[in-house]
């Protein structure tokens, strides 16, 4: 597997409180695979973005642009929160 093959997107609302831990927690997992991966923290400024990246909640977080969490991926209501 190339270098970086695999995008890990950290979505979140401005001033989220759980970033730094999120961005963290990310960080410790993929120190413990064989996968390698970018990690891209995602601020989302506004409704029209949130809409626009189909972003569910700060944080969210995804691999490849699927969500990490199975449930999210059936929501379809959209929002900076």
């Amino acid at each position: 597997m190339a270098a970086l093959d695999n995008i890990i997107e950290i979505l979140v609302a401005p001033g989220c409180t759980s970033r730094k831990q999120t961005e963290e927690t990310v960080k410790k997992l993929l120190a413990h695979t064989v996968i390698t991966a970018g990690i891209k923290t995602i601020v989302v400024e506004d409704t029209k973005q949130a809409d626009a990246i189909r972003f569910l909640g700060s944080p969210s977080v995804r691999i490849n642009s699927i969500d990490v969490e199975p449930e999210a991926r059936k929501q379809k209501k959209y929002g900076v929160g």
